[in-house]
């Protein structure tokens, strides 16, 4: 929480209880200078934040977030939203259930029939692995949407992907519910952003699945499943966001962020390995010798 300024002029730092307290309850708490609501199912929890731009992000929680008991949880880029005044749906997963909860999926539903989605410019779910599911599914609730979608899941029914074996407890869910299978209902949407690895090959195929005109890929070459964590470190993931949330986000813009994975020692090391897993040793010293020119280069600029 900021610091206050009381009467005296004198900023004071927070108490410990302030401390405590979640990023987002200056805006919703009572007598707070936002608008908003949270709620909560049996296994997830919506958090809406309403700001001045009229572009409104929905993100759901990937699956390393559902342990998180802590009382300052935030959803998946609410500080991002908070930062870019965009208004936030944040839905925020307790399970480990691919947002196959029918309470969740008929307040999803609810909220696109009472025309909740309707009064903004634009609307852009967004998520990772799990979170992506979520994005890709309930974008069919709005027409015109548009979805960042990292690493997506494009189902976990084993009857469509008996291939995957990464999700025992996901396989497990209900796929019978609606919203099941987004590869089904992604033609109304304007635009779909999928990021992910073409030499990870679970992912791969799941991008293979979604084959509507409004899909478009993002290949995050050696990222492995974590393609927004790596576009964060080399500092592309918030001009990605920037783009599909207020511009146009396209391919060259893309490609031309994605440039700066030569400079990171996750790339390099990725890359090394894909040369000595496939025999071609001489190529794995030749890109040690050249991420080491490189990082030089770097460095002398910076000095």
């Amino acid at each position: 929480m900021e610091s206050r300024l009381p009467e005296d002029g004198k900023a004071q730092a927070p108490s410990a209880d302030e401390a405590d307290l979640p990023l987002w309850f200056p805006e919703l708490m009572p007598g707070g200078h936002g608008t908003g609501f949270l709620e909560k199912t049996n296994g997830h929890s919506l958090l809406f934040v309403a700001r001045s731009a009229p572009v409104l992000l929905v993100t759901f929680d990937n699956l390393s977030n559902v342990r998180d008991r802590s009382p300052r949880r935030l959803p998946w880029a609410y500080k991002y939203a908070r930062d870019a005044k965009a208004s936030h749906l944040g839905i925020m997963a307790h399970r480990g259930d691919w947002y196959r909860e029918p309470n969740l999926i008929a307040r999803m539903q609810t909220l696109a029939d009472d025309g909740f989605f309707a009064n903004y410019e634009r609307v852009l779910f967004a998520g990772s692995s799990m979170g992506a599911f979520g994005a890709l599914s309930f974008s069919a609730l709005v027409p015109g949407a548009h979805v960042l979608a990292f690493n997506p899941q494009s189902t976990l029914d084993p009857k469509l992907v008996p291939w995957e074996s990464r999700y025992a407890k996901g396989q497990k869910q209900d796929w019978s519910l609606p919203f099941s299978d987004p590869a089904c209902h992604l033609e109304n949407a304007t635009q779909v952003s999928v990021f992910f690895d073409p030499y990870f090959e679970p992912d791969k195929r799941h991008f293979e699945r979604l084959s509507s005109p409004s899909v478009q890929a993002y290949k995050c070459w050696f990222s492995n499943h974590k393609s927004a964590v790596f576009l964060r470190k080399i500092g592309a993931l918030k001009p990605v966001m920037d783009e599909a949330l207020f511009g146009e986000l396209t391919q060259e813009k893309f490609y031309r962020l994605y440039r700066c994975r030569r400079n990171l020692p996750w790339y390099a090391g990725s890359l090394k390995h894909y040369y000595v897993q496939s025999g071609r040793a001489g190529m794995a010293k030749r890109v040690k010798r050249a991420f080491r020119a490189a990082r030089n280069v770097s460095l002398e600029a910076a000095e």
